[in-house]
């Protein structure tokens, strides 16, 4: 929602670097107090994991979101757990645990449920949204990825480093990208500053603070369980268009159920 906002007056490339200036804004407070411990390996998958988690994601899921509804770009991001699972198997030789399998296949149908059905029950899906779709698909892997690096290459570190570092160092690329694009001057007009808030509120707290909060999450559980509470945004992305006075059906009911299973079997 924030980063549709933000879209109103802010184009998806300054969108997501003016979302990554923000983060590493607050972050880099954060660096100067903890790169002092870190060692030269720690450093390359700390950069690997903003890269992977931060920077091209961003990017991605701005330009998803100024080509299709805020509402499926948010529902497709709950694909994350599933790449988690298959990707630690596959490339982090984690084991395959067929709880965990049923319960990130029983929080995907839901989530599927929720991305495809209207509130009549009703099937629906738009051929243009094929290349927006197939962007926040691509981040979601990319976070996927991120999650298991975190968990197997970085646990040894606190939440906070594993978070306000990545963000540091793709502070500086997120900056060039951003002058490059006249970002500075679409930010000076009377009418961005509600748009430009709107994007302030996306970095720090969409983020920098959440980011935070979701590394804590890893750092004392699996990689599993915490993806799995991206099964979640649809929930919320659903009940921010209640609020807006979109209706409400069985099916859509039906899917929340179906992602509150799924999450609970991963915890198990």
């Amino acid at each position: 929602m924030l980063m549709k906002k933000g879209l109103l007056e802010f184009s998806p490339v300054q969108v997501a670097s003016l979302r990554l200036v923000f983060a590493g804004s607050v972050a880099v407070f954060f660096f100067f107090r903890e790169y002092k411990k870190l060692k030269p390996k720690d450093f390359m998958f700390l950069a690997l994991s903003g890269l992977l988690g931060n920077f091209i994601p961003a990017f991605l899921f701005a330009n998803a979101g100024s080509l299709m509804p805020s509402s499926l770009s948010g529902a497709l991001n709950a694909m994350t757990p599933f790449f988690t699972l298959i990707l630690g198997v596959i490339l982090f030789s984690n084991a395959f645990k067929l709880k965990q399998g049923v319960g990130i296949g029983v929080g995907l149908i839901g989530s599927l449920i929720l991305i495809f059905t209207k509130s009549t029950g009703e099937f629906s899906f738009q051929s243009d949204y094929i290349w927006p779709c197939s962007q926040a698909i691509l981040a979601a892997f990319l976070y996927g990825i991120n999650v298991n690096i975190i968990k197997s290459k970085l646990n040894h570190l606190s939440a906070i480093v594993n978070s306000m570092v990545p963000l540091t160092i793709i502070l500086v690329p997120a900056l060039v990208i951003a002058l490059a694009n006249n970002t500075w001057q679409t930010a000076t007009h009377a009418n961005s500053n509600s748009a430009l808030l709107y994007i302030v509120v996306l970095g720090v707290v969409g983020s920098a603070i959440s980011l935070i909060v979701f590394n804590t999450l890893v750092k004392k559980t699996t990689a599993i369980f915490a993806a799995s509470v991206t099964y979640l945004i649809p929930i919320f992305a659903y009940a921010w268009g209640v609020l807006d006075g979109e209706p409400i059906g069985l099916f859509q009911i039906l899917g929340m159920v179906f992602i509150l299973l799924g999450i609970t079997l991963t915890r198990k």
